[in-house]
């Protein structure tokens, strides 16, 4: 029987020389993570473009400069009226769900001072925002999935929305397809080229939906390859056709998959307790182990690039306890 071997490393110590070994058999194992720098917390929620990783906590939405990994530069910061929920990055924009102050448009073209351009308040806590050209949209929990035109940056105005039968957790854009999910029932298609409020193109209801999605990005149309984590587990979804999404897979993971990222046909996963899981769904139904690494404390919220794993890690609900970003370098 092959040994299986689990290396932990304790809480704020990086050793740069040492990958950190998986905890499977030898010869699962393909990307091998080792641990290269980190951006010392407070951190909730942290997304990588380019040279520049974006990291929010509570109100505070910050720029690093991460183009030495070893050595992230604090470039500048913007504090947003209430909490952060979420945000996704787009060029030099970023959208953020910060609560009752609605989705807040924030210029970044200047790292080293982020400015929100405008916002657009709703009914009820907004969540997280996206974007398919000067059309955004949110998640609202009272509203559902939120269309918003920002035509008029500093104005935006509400066009429409289209109430999730659960509660709505997520959206994410890939060219004209906006992804919806609401925990627990289902998974939501909508094409936002189409003029008018939003209406879905194609709908399913999946028990146990994920929280939390993320979509493959492909240069041209859309791949409609998703993966989100919902009940402690990594679902993958295929939605190639919008009229007619299906889930691919469900791959259960070591620990209980908190939030995703994707990176080719590779899929990274905040997998709580048990670090980061890495899975291949080059076949999607039929998704195969790739590499687990431990993080020392749980693993939150994941981003990834061609070349290197942020990885917030801490524990306690809401991370209000000891928090950072662990900078991993990636190699297969």
């Amino acid at each position: 029987m092959k040994k299986t071997v689990n290396v932990v490393v304790p809480a704020g110590v990086l050793a740069p020389a040492l990958a950190l070994l998986a905890s499977m058999p030898a010869g699962a194992q393909t990307v091998t993570l080792t641990p290269v720098g980190e951006i010392p917390g407070p951190a909730e929620h942290v997304r990588v473009q380019g040279d520049h990783a974006y990291v929010s906590h509570h109100s505070t939405f910050a720029v690093w400069d991460v183009s030495d990994p070893a050595a992230p530069v604090r470039m500048g910061a913007t504090e947003l009226p209430q909490e952060i929920w979420g945000f996704r990055v787009r060029g030099d924009r970023a959208y953020v769900g910060a609560n009752f102050f609605g989705v807040a448009i924030v210029d970044i073209s200047d790292p080293a001072a982020p400015v929100v351009l405008g916002n657009h308040e709703t009914l009820g806590q907004t969540k997280i925002g996206a974007v398919y050209e000067n059309r955004v949209v949110l998640i609202d929990h009272m509203e559902g999935m939120v269309l918003v035109d920002a035509t008029d940056e500093s104005a935006p105005t509400g066009v429409g929305s289209f109430f999730l039968d659960g509660y709505a957790r997520d959206v994410v854009t890939s060219g004209p397809m906006a992804y919806a999910t609401d925990s627990p029932t289902g998974l939501y298609v909508f094409d936002l080229s189409a003029p008018g409020p939003p209406e879905p193109v194609g709908v399913l209801h999946a028990p146990a939906a994920p929280r939390a999605i993320e979509v493959q990005r492909e240069v041209g149309e859309p791949s409609g390859l998703l993966a989100g984590a919902g009940g402690g587990q990594l679902q993958i979804y295929d939605a190639s056709d919008p009229t007619a999404p299906v889930r691919a897979a469900t791959y259960e993971t070591p620990g209980r998959a908190a939030r995703v990222a994707f990176s080719g046909s590779y899929v990274f996963v905040a997998d709580t307790e048990a670090g980061v899981t890495v899975v291949d769904i080059s076949n999607p139904s039929a998704p195969a182990p790739a590499g687990t690494h431990r993080t020392g404390e749980p693993a939150r919220d994941i981003a990834a690039t061609d070349t290197h794993v942020f990885v917030v890690v801490g524990a306690g609900e809401r991370q209000e306890g000891e928090t950072a970003v662990r900078i991993f370098s990636r190699s297969s």
